[in-house]
């Protein structure tokens, strides 16, 4: 492609990202935003994966575009600045000026920006916000609806909200007069107000039904019965009234009914709610019979697995609080009529495939095998009616005389909402009974498509989860917030073929795909065969496969190559490493590029860093950011770990040419060093200080072109990674520098992380960095006495009162050689704290280096270990001063005295 004439910008200068932003701010709003619901906010529009937070998106934005070099404000007056300018619901007078300071940094001109993966649309809209001219590509076709229905429609339509209101109303009314017979009131029981958008408190159609996974009892003994696989029976906790279904066996009748009880604990109930199906396999509360997983398996698959009633919700007539419903007192829909009637609709019932192969779990092992398997046949009908409804209104407004890309707005807004019916009214969503909540969860409560034993089918008329007015309203007051500025560009296509010109872009701002996380194609099939049902006629060229293309995905996918691992990791580093070419591209001279990119791995970084490398980028920063809950950590006892790094990125010299390892090492120390006393100086501590400065750290080895090593082979980034993240903690800790590789990981992981749980991955990086086994037979949470407690996927440091007990922790042993320093230091504490007359004994025969275990003492009692800025103590800390102030009479003279 041919260029496109650029102006005068600060494309050469320094940006505020290269310098220093507030990360602690960023963080804190980033988190916040998650906190109190999402209605209202843009992300709330649809349903997709791993968005990044819009604070975390607009500080990006902002920090790429406007120079470091001339800042009036002070740090103190920067943070606030952010704090204005990202905090959700923020202040518009902070984003006017950041637009303005946008603008004045470009020569007043809107800065051209793309995102190659712009997912969620959240860089998209931000970008847009503060002025710019964006261009949002996305090879998915559910994400790319996403981002028209955000980025295009609100802002080429006005009072498109206003129309999607109107016309909404109509296909609502239009689909209740269709489907109103399939979900009738409680019998006896009138409805005063029958106004789909008023409602009334006295109205009493239940809004969702209970049901039970079933199979025949493989009992030979006794006439064919059901056994019904419900894990539980909880329908409400609240304080004071606890409400569940007790089972009721007639083995005569050989029946299992259920009975609502109520009580005011759960003690009184006088039965365990709790006490059903564990992954499939039951008891028959008939004849006691066994029933494993594999046999409900086998059942499900020969399509022998039904559902049975449990009970009906509705709202009490005063409209506050929920009335259980015990079957019989409502009415059960028909399924043969129901599907009659589908089969009537002019569109199909979703036949496309499952997929096979979601983390976290999937249901087709039971026999589910096509997207209709997850519905019963009233939501099938239900959804496919509504489908319908969006293709007749599209063709009412256009009769109407309505322009086809206003009357596109509006069904494409339907489609969206039809994807968050089926969201909440699929046959996988469960009943919640807690105390904060009680109601049905959605379809993707997680990232799987995992067997539920016991449901909730929401009534998409009910008033409640599931409504389709609900979402409607919803839908069209965000659409009325979303005309931030111009209208963006959105394209659908790959990441490594842009529609742009060379050095046409001021800035390329994306958060790529993380490596094997998540398979967005896999996962939004859900959607994709429900918009292809409602708007498919609209974009015969978005939604005409069967399912979403995943050929060219970018994520490690070993089920697509044939279940070769390796091959799947070259074909996402080929992907990544086009896709930055591409960005390169299209960068002007001197122009940067930010990754918003969740750490997770070091192969993951690594492959990145390649990736970058090979595209000709130099990589100039890293920052951490926390966008998490503050829940997160704090409500379940974990680490606040950096979720997301800003990486940042320039085009290398064209005459770089190749260095060698000596002079990317000696580099390299000089980079740790400044930028240390620069992160140091802003705060930054803990695993956001090791991160931080392993990320400036790798400006050394991706300056060059290549890097050789000795023997004059390519130096790899994940073994330059490693070498960094070494010598970022000997530069931390640099009085450990002769201490052991154990004790070393012992010390850095109690800087990064605390006492507190850390996601397994998080502690095995560190471990990488340090050098030491975590998780082998061998490893640091193996023996009886482990350094480190693994518990699920997660792993917390175990500190001297948890083992220093152990009379041979510290001693040359079998199976241990080399005690290490942490070992003995720990007891060490141990016996200074609970039996001193011992202590003497314990050094003579350990026989530790006193000096380095006095420094070994001294950090575990130093502040810099103290996660996050806690002025509290931990227990170790406070034995270890104690200790350092005995530590003449207590330990030297023990181990030198006669």
């Amino acid at each position: 492609m041919t260029k496109r004439p650029g102006h005068a910008g600060p494309s050469n200068g320094k940006r505020l990202i290269e310098d220093a932003i507030p990360v602690d701010v960023v963080s804190r709003t980033s988190a916040s935003e998650k906190v109190g619901g999402r209605i209202g906010h843009p992300a709330s529009l649809h349903l997709w994966w791993a968005r990044r937070p819009l604070a975390a998106s607009r500080a990006a934005v902002y920090a790429t575009l406007v120079p470091a070099d001339g800042r009036r404000r002070s740090p103190a007056e920067e943070a606030e600045f952010f704090d204005a300018l990202c905090r959700w619901g923020g202040s518009d007078s902070a984003i006017r000026v950041a637009r303005e300071e946008v603008l004045a940094a470009n020569g007043g001109q809107s800065p051209q920006v793309v995102d190659l993966f712009a997912g969620g649309g959240a860089i998209p809209l931000e970008a847009a916000r503060l002025g710019c001219e964006v261009t949002a590509n996305e090879l998915n076709p559910v994400a790319h609806l996403i981002e028209r229905m955000m980025l295009e429609y609100p802002q080429a339509y006005p009072e498109l909200a206003e129309d999607v209101r109107r016309w909404g109303k109509v296909w609502v009314d239009h689909a209740w007069e269709r489907l109103a017979d399939l979900y009738p009131p409680i019998p006896d029981d009138a409805r005063a107000d029958d106004d789909l958008f008023g409602g009334s408190a006295d109205s009493r159609t239940p809004f969702a039904y209970l049901w039970a996974r079933t199979v025949r009892c493989p009992n030979p003994a006794l006439p064919e019965h059901r056994v019904d696989l419900v894990r539980q029976t909880w329908l409400g906790k609240k304080k004071g009234r606890m409400v569940a279904l007790r089972p009721i066996v007639d083995r005569d009748a050989l029946t299992v009914t259920y009975q609502v009880v109520e009580a005011p604990t759960a003690d009184a109930l006088g039965f365990d709610p709790a006490a059903g199906s564990v992954r499939g396999q039951a008891t028959c509360g008939i004849c006691g019979a066994t029933v494993t997983a594999d046999y409900v398996k086998a059942e499900g698959r020969a399509g022998r697995m039904g559902i049975a009633p449990l009970a009906a919700v509705a709202l009490l007539p005063s409209a506050r609080g929920r009335d259980y419903l015990p079957v019989g007192t409502y009415a059960l829909p028909d399924n043969e009529l129901c599907l009659k009637r589908l089969s009537e609709l002019p569109v199909e019932a979703p036949e496309e495939p499952l997929p096979t192969a979601l983390t976290g779990g999937m249901c087709t092992a039971y026999g589910f095998v096509q997207f209709r398997d997850l519905f019963t046949p009233r939501q099938l009908l239900s959804l496919c009616t509504l489908s319908v409804g969006v293709r007749e209104i599209y063709d009412q407004m256009r009769a109407e005389g309505a322009e086809g890309g206003r009357a596109a707005g509006v069904a494409t807004a339907l489609a969206l909402v039809i994807s968050k019916v089926a969201d909440h009214c699929s046959a996988l969503c469960r009943w919640i009974a807690a105390l904060s909540y009680e109601g049905a969860a959605n379809t993707y409560a997680r990232q799987a498509l995992p067997m539920v034993w016991d449901f909730a089918e929401a009534n998409p008329f009910g008033g409640s989860s599931g409504d389709v007015r609900k979402y409607l309203k919803e839908t069209a007051d965000l659409i009325e917030t979303l005309s931030v500025g111009r209208s963006a560009r959105c394209v659908r296509g790959s990441a490594t073929s842009l529609p742009l010109a060379d050095e046409s872009q001021d800035a390329v701002i994306t958060d790529p795909p993380y490596y094997d996380n998540i398979s967005y194609a896999d996962l939004s099939d859900f959607f994709y065969v429900w918009l292809k049902r409602s708007v498919g006629f609209l974009y015969p060229d978005h939604l005409g496969g069967n399912l979403t293309p995943k050929r060219n995905e970018a994520v490690v996918a070993p089920y697509r190559h044939g279940g070769r691992k390796d091959e799947a990791r070259r074909f996402y580093e080929q992907i990544m490493a086009s896709a930055f070419a591409e960005a390169q591209r299209v960068l002007k001279p001197g122009a940067p590029l930010v990754c918003i990119y969740a750490h997770k791995t070091t192969l993951g970084w690594a492959t990145l860093v390649e990736a970058l490398r090979a595209a000709g980028f130099t990589i100039t920063e890293a920052w951490p950011l926390d966008t998490e809950m503050p829940e997160r950590s704090a409500g379940q006892g974990t680490a606040s770990l950096a979720s997301s790094i800003f990486l940042v990125a320039r085009k290398r010299r064209v005459d770089a040419g190749v260095g060698s390892q000596a002079d990317v090492m000696a580099e390299l120390d000089g980079i740790i060093a400044e930028r240390l006393q620069r992160l140091q100086q802003l705060g930054v501590s803990g695993s956001d200080l090791v991160i931080a400065t392993v990320g400036a750290g790798l400006r050394a080895l991706t300056r060059y072109e290549r890097v050789e090593q000795d023997n004059g082979e390519s130096l790899p980034a994940e073994r330059f990674l490693a070498v960094v993240q070494g010598r970022v903690l000997d530069a931390i800790f640099g009085a450990l520098a002769g201490a052991d590789r154990v004790t070393r990981y012992y010390v850095a992981a109690q800087y990064s992380y605390g006492y507190a749980a850390v996601p397994f991955d998080e502690a095995n990086n560190l471990a990488r960095m340090t050098g030491v086994d975590l998780d082998s037979s061998q490893g640091l949470t193996a023996g009886r006495n482990p350094l480190v407690l693994k518990k699920g996927s997660a792993v917390t440091l175990r500190d001297f009162e948890d083992r220093g007990d152990d009379p041979q922790l510290g001693f040359t042993v079998e199976g241990n050689p080399r005690p290490a320093l942490i070992d003995i230091a720990h007891g060490v504490l141990w016996r200074t704290e609970h039996r001193p007359a011992e202590l003497r004994v314990y050094l003579l025969t350990a026989r530790p280096d006193s000096e380095l275990l006095r420094q070994v003492v001294q950090t575990l009692a130093g502040k810099a270990l103290r996660s996050a800025g806690d002025e509290a103590k931990p227990r170790e800390a406070a034995a270890a001063e104690r200790l350092l102030v005995s530590w003449r009479r207590l330990v030297e003279e023990s181990l030198f005295s006669p």
